[in-house]
C-alpha cells in the first residue's frame, strides 16, 4: 500500500509561506515604525527602499499576478 505525501508536503509547504508572510509583515510593521520614529535619520533612504522591497516580495508572494495596490512613498 502506497502512501500519498503530497498532501503533507503541500501542506508544509502552505506553512512555510503562511510563516514566510508573517515574517515580512512584521518586518513591513517594524520599517514604517522606524520611518515615521526616525524621518531625520541618515538611515532614513536605507529604510524606505527596505520597506518597498520587502512589500514587494510580500504581494508577490500573497498574489503572484497582482500588484502592490499601495502608492509608491507611503
Amino acid at each position: 500500500m502506497a502512501t500519498d505525501t503530497s498532501g503533507a508536503r503541500s501542506l508544509e509547504a502552505d506553512a512555510e509561506r503562511e510563516r514566510t508572510l508573517d515574517r515580512l509583515e512584521a518586518r513591513m510593521e517594524a520599517l514604517q515604525f522606524s520611518l515615521r520614529a526616525r524621518r531625520a535619520s541618515p538611515r532614513f533612504e536605507l529604510w524606505r527602499h527596505d520597506l518597498r522591497v520587502t512589500r514587494e516580495t510580500w504581494f508577490r508572494l500573497v498574489d503572484p499576478d497582482g500588484q502592490d495596490p499601495t502608492p509608491e512613498g507611503s
